[in-house]
């Protein structure tokens, strides 16, 4: 089956809880850590199990972390902060993304988009920046902020613009990372075939229009894990690791007609 039809599925099981197994999750109770910003539908978390993966998110802000002690904490992926804006690159990108893969932790990198910004310079930033490798996780695009001075509509185009050009760059769509209530406002429904990772702190799993879906939801900012002296960001992705796998870039033999690089391109066509 795709990985979006069996996402799909997935997405229609509720979450109530979490019931924590190694790596694996099985959904039946999830911790509550009410936002202020976040709304609730009633009746919209109803008991179900499924299984999930644990991951975490991190960025200058968890400094020097022992990957090793995360390893054994059952953390299966991680969402790495790479740029930001159109000049700042974060000082530990290097070492936590060389760090994760030696220890077996499937990786991805993120750029923090800053609206006011030109999106060529962010563009350049990040493509400059990160270098994919077969088993990473696709680019990650995080939207959570906004300006006065910046329209919704032009915010979008500058969104889009950077997806298209990172996907033409690398071969793989990007994820587009944001909270529940910035994607209600500003993103719900815009961007078809384009996976979400959503910040939601509720107990109530993240919400999406019909025409897009979600694979990782981060539950938690308040999260500790032996090796990380900080608090750090806590997700789940809606899946198995056979499944995780299939999003991740694939294992490709180079040839002198064709380069992995283009043979991604082939599999993972623009719109």
């Amino acid at each position: 089956m795709p990985l979006f039809s069996i996402l799909s599925v997935c997405q229609q099981l509720a979450f109530s809880g979490l019931l924590l197994l190694g790596g694996y999750t099985s959904i039946a109770s999830t911790p509550t850590e009410p936002s202020d910003n976040d709304s609730k539908k009633p009746g919209s978390s109803s008991p179900a199990t499924a299984t999930t993966l644990k991951g975490i998110d991190v960025s200058r802000w968890q400094k020097d972390i022992n990957w090793e002690l995360v390893k054994d904490e059952q953390v299966v992926f991680s969402f790495i902060k790479a740029t930001e804006g159109d000049f700042r690159q974060d000082p530990y990108f290097s070492r936590n993304w060389s760090e994760s893969k030696r220890n077996g932790i499937r990786r991805g990198a993120y750029h923090f988009f800053k609206p006011q910004a030109p999106i060529q310079c962010q563009i350049e930033l990040f493509t400059n920046s990160v270098v994919l490798e077969p088993g990473d996780l696709p680019p990650v695009l995080d939207v959570e902020v906004s300006d006065p001075k910046v329209s919704p509509a032009q915010l979008r185009e500058s969104i889009n613009t950077w997806l298209e050009a990172v996907t033409a760059h690398y071969g793989i769509k990007p994820i587009i990372y944001t909270s529940q209530n910035y994607y209600q406002r500003y993103l719900k429904g815009h961007f078809k075939g384009y996976h979400f990772w959503i910040a939601r702190y509720s107990s109530v799993q993240p919400e999406v229009h019909h025409t897009d879906s979600w694979m990782f939801w981060q539950h938690s900012d308040r999260g500790r894990i032996t090796g990380i002296k900080t608090n750090v960001d806590m997700n789940y992705f809606l899946g198995d690791v056979e499944t995780l796998s299939q999003l991740c870039i694939p294992d490709l033999v180079a040839s002198e007609e064709t380069s992995p690089l283009q043979q991604l391109k082939h599999m993972y066509p623009l719109p």
